[in-house]
């Protein structure tokens, strides 16, 4: 049984009170902390962790970042809530959790908005469309935008091979904290089922749901090879994670800390490209190991039933606004 988000975010408050004593003393007051819910061998992790390092090296170790991964200080949705009160410093927030603060986000979960690698990187890094939208979008929300990790393609796994589209109709899917990921589904003839993270193991052994939609590298990194065997190739959608910031958090550090900060970040940033390809390249010979089968069924049916999602987002207030970063993505060449 599911519990209520209330029961679930007491423990990560009590975990972020217990971390405020660190080897039996007061934390320092530049010992800012980063809320995590992947394990550490995530390349989301690693990117953090690469942030993490390099801001305490140029800040001359003034500014130390304590790193509670594996969903220590609770599932996303809890960790945005956390940094927006300022309890919480850093996270690095998958794009569909935070759409449920800023739906504006939504964008990132549009069915193929992105057509390969090469097409992400640039429209995240060759010029400054994205980061300036989306910094003051964020800003609104108390929360500075820091950058984006590419956290690779995701596809469907569970208990069941999928070779077509028929092979999904009215089965159920997991499918993260997000109205167009949901919408998504739903156009694909699936049973769209929200479930937050922490939470997707259980739903899988219990056959809550028949499916979830993830990244290969989750599905390997977090063991669920233990509980299914059949991963779908789809890439439907690319995984952004955006590393967000306390607003109250960012005002606080002197112009120094800020710079600190931000060159921290290039340099997480381009770790986290060469990583995100070299992992592509082996992640699901990996996984094939592991006794998994992954089809590859065709995306021209998928791409073609979920068209209308696209309209359906551009019909809500946020998606009306944020249509200008889907043309913008999409005339990327």
């Amino acid at each position: 049984m599911l519990r209520p988000r209330s029961s679930r975010l007491l423990p990560a408050i009590a975990s972020l009170m217990a971390a405020a004593f660190v080897s039996g003393r007061a934390a320092q007051a530049d010992d800012l902390t980063m809320g995590n819910v992947n394990p550490p061998k995530h390349g989301t992790s690693l990117a953090t962790q690469q942030f993490i390092d390099k801001v305490a090296e140029l800040s001359g170790g003034k500014i130390k970042i304590v790193h509670h991964h594996s969903g220590a200080l609770g599932g996303e949705r809890e960790v945005v809530q956390q940094i927006q009160l300022g309890a919480v410093t850093f996270g690095p927030i998958t794009t569909a959790p935070l759409s449920t603060a800023v739906p504006e986000m939504s964008v990132f979960q549009l069915p193929y908005i992105f057509r390969d690698y090469d097409h992400v990187f640039k429209a995240l890094d060759g010029s400054p469309v994205l980061t300036d939208y989306y910094t003051a979008v964020l800003d609104k929300k108390g929360l500075k935008l820091v950058g984006f990790i590419a956290a690779g393609y995701r596809g469907i796994y569970g208990h069941y091979p999928i070779n077509g589209i028929a092979d999904i109709k009215g089965k159920k899917v997991r499918v993260q904290e997000d109205k167009i990921l949901v919408a998504t589904f739903k156009a694909l003839g699936m049973i769209s089922t929200p479930i937050a993270f922490p939470e997707v193991a259980t739903a899988l052994q219990t056959k809550v749901i028949d499916f979830a939609e993830g990244g290969v590298n989750t599905f390997y990194h977090n063991k669920f090879y233990d509980i299914v065997k059949y991963v779908a190739d789809v890439r439907h959608t690319h995984q952004a994670v955006a590393l967000i910031m306390s607003k109250a958090a960012w005002s606080k550090l002197d112009p120094a800390g800020q710079k600190a900060v931000m060159d921290a970040w290039v340099h997480a940033r381009d770790f986290n490209r060469k990583f995100i390809l070299d992992e592509d390249k082996d992640i699901q010979n990996q996984v094939k190991a592991k006794g998994v089968t992954i089809t590859k069924p065709d995306a021209a049916p998928f791409l073609k039933a979920t068209e209308g999602v696209y309209n359906d987002f551009y019909a809500t207030p946020a998606g009306k606004d944020a249509k200008k970063m889907v043309d913008y993505i999409q005339s990327v060449k």
